[in-house]
């Protein structure tokens, strides 16, 4: 089979032709509405390249183009894996047995989407857990009268760690 485009797909005329069709079957079903495009990293960053050079045919008022979900869920993983970086997290992780040396170095860098959202939320359960403990040896603890609740002693945990 022959290609249907002549050109190549990430052309400058391809692209347009991309936003054009775009706008018009959005504008057929809904006059009103604003386009929006999903597409993948690369495309996305190619895309905007020509809408910031042709803004007033396909500026940011007229069409909308957005990282796909893979990107979205991707870019605050890593930066968390970079805010992680050094403090201890994956070898908590390695002792643990959640996950082996390798696997636990690559949630700093979030090449695996699945892998890295469930460490994520294996932290923040274990860390609320072990806020939970705190507070309940807290009121153990506490024999000056009434203990505070959970809310109260954790605000007054932040502004004195601060």
């Amino acid at each position: 089979m022959l290609p249907l485009f002549v050109e190549e797909a990430i052309s400058r005329s391809m692209l347009r032709h991309r936003f054009d069709v775009i706008r018009a079957a959005a504008q057929h079903v809904n006059p009103v509405q604003i386009p929006v495009i999903c597409v993948n990293q690369p495309l996305f960053a190619k895309l905007k390249q020509l809408q910031w050079s042709i803004d007033r045919e396909y500026g940011e008022d007229k069409l909308v183009i957005l990282p796909g979900g893979l990107h979205t869920e991707t870019t605050p993983c890593k930066v968390l894996g970079h805010w992680l970086e050094g403090v201890g997290w994956v070898e908590a992780l390695q002792e643990a047995d959640l996950a082996t040396p390798g696997i636990a170095e690559s949630f700093l860098k979030a090449s695996h989407v699945t892998r890295i959202r469930d460490a994520h939320q294996v932290t923040a359960c274990t860390l609320y857990i072990l806020l939970k403990n705190a507070h309940d040896a807290y009121v153990v603890a506490n024999v000056e009268g009434p203990s505070e609740s959970f809310s109260m002693w954790s605000t007054r945990r932040k502004t004195e760690s601060l």
